[in-house]
């Protein structure tokens, strides 16, 4: 009897630890979007004390950062193709992915992300600081009895179905050796952001959404 094992092709996403270089500039333009404060809360989810637009100067996060994750991306997938149903959107091949949407978010202790999930092809997260440790956070008192599997405080979740219909969940349980690390994932892949408590600075974090250039509905 010869007996194989077939597992069925999925979809992940990328873990990304960012060069120095990338996260000093990330900071720069953090602090550029500071002074200008170009509202970006009514595009979002979040519900989150502070979003803004960012710019990415001459393109250089796109051009050092995200056109390498696309590559990899589409090396490492099964389908090696985007993460997009064709037939709602069908892009000629060789159409350009533009970064459409870029912004930085200021989360305060209660704030959070709801489950939701981006336009575009691609998107990103990054966690540039993250103030608190999801081992303290678990010590409060309110999750005192809590299943620990459940207890979320603080935590990135991303939120998918797995091939028996199931829903699973891949949690980051954070704290601040995950500053400077960013996860790169198809733009419909559900995630959230979880309220951390009892610390009073900020949590800052940058999100985007890769796009085509040119879109046709015909």
């Amino acid at each position: 009897m010869e007996v194989k094992k077939i597992v069925p092709p999925i979809t992940g996403f990328l873990q990304v630890v960012l060069d120095k270089e990338i996260i000093d500039y990330l900071w720069k333009i953090i602090d550029n979007s500071a002074s200008i404060k170009e509202d970006y809360k009514p595009k979002l989810a979040g519900n989150i004390n502070e979003s803004y637009a960012l710019v990415d100067e001459n393109e250089f996060f796109y051009r050092n950062v995200l056109i390498k994750l696309v590559q990899a991306f589409r090396q490492t997938d099964p389908t090696g193709l985007d993460p997009i149903l064709q037939q709602y959107s069908p892009i000629k091949p060789g159409t350009k992915l533009v970064l459409s949407e870029f912004w930085v978010n200021f989360q305060n202790k209660t704030d959070f992300n709801p489950f939701h999930f981006h336009g575009g092809v691609y998107s990103f997260a990054i966690w540039m600081k993250i103030p608190y440790d999801w081992k303290e956070q678990i010590k409060l008192p309110q999750f005192k009895g809590i299943n620990k599997d459940y207890k979320k405080a603080g935590c990135f979740d991303f939120e998918y179905i797995d091939s028996l219909g199931s829903i699973r969940n891949f949690t980051y349980k954070l704290d601040p050796t995950y500053d400077g690390q960013m996860v790169f994932f198809p733009a419909s892949l559900r995630h959230s952001v979880y309220p951390f408590y009892d610390i009073n600075d900020q949590r800052v974090s940058i999100s985007g959404n890769l796009w085509y250039e040119h879109t046709s509905d015909s």
